[in-house]
C-alpha cells in the first residue's frame, strides 16, 4: 500500500519548509518577537504555493464563479497563496480573482 506520506499535499508540505524556514527568520528580524499567527499564516502561504501545481485552476475557477483564464504556474501559486487569509467564500473569490488580473 501507498504510504500517506508520499501523498502529494504531504510532499508538497515538505517542500515548503525550506521557504517557511527563510519566512520565520524574516519575520523574526522584523519585529523582534514572533507571533505565532504570523508563522502559520506563512506557513500556509507556502503550503498553498505548492500545491498549487496539483490544482485544476479552471475548475476552481468556475466553482468561485470566476471566468476561467490562462495563468501561468508563478501567477496560479500566487492566486492560492493570496487567498490564504480569505475568511469567506466570497474573499477568496476576489483575491484570487485580483491576483490574476
Amino acid at each position: 500500500m501507498d504510504s500517506a506520506a508520499d501523498a502529494p499535499w504531504e510532499r508538497c508540505a515538505r517542500r515548503a519548509i525550506p521557504a517557511v524556514s527563510d519566512d520565520l527568520l524574516r519575520i523574526s528580524a522584523e519585529d523582534g518577537q514572533t507571533r505565532l499567527v504570523r508563522v502559520q499564516h506563512a506557513a500556509a502561504e507556502r503550503r498553498a504555493e505548492q500545491i498549487a501545481g496539483h490544482v485544476d485552476h479552471a475548475m476552481v475557477l468556475a466553482g468561485l464563479g470566476l471566468d476561467a483564464r490562462a495563468a501561468s504556474a508563478e501567477r496560479w501559486a500566487h492566486a492560492l497563496s493570496s487567498a490564504v487569509s480569505a475568511r469567506s467564500r466570497e474573499q477568496v473569490a476576489r483575491a484570487v480573482d485580483l491576483a490574476l488580473r
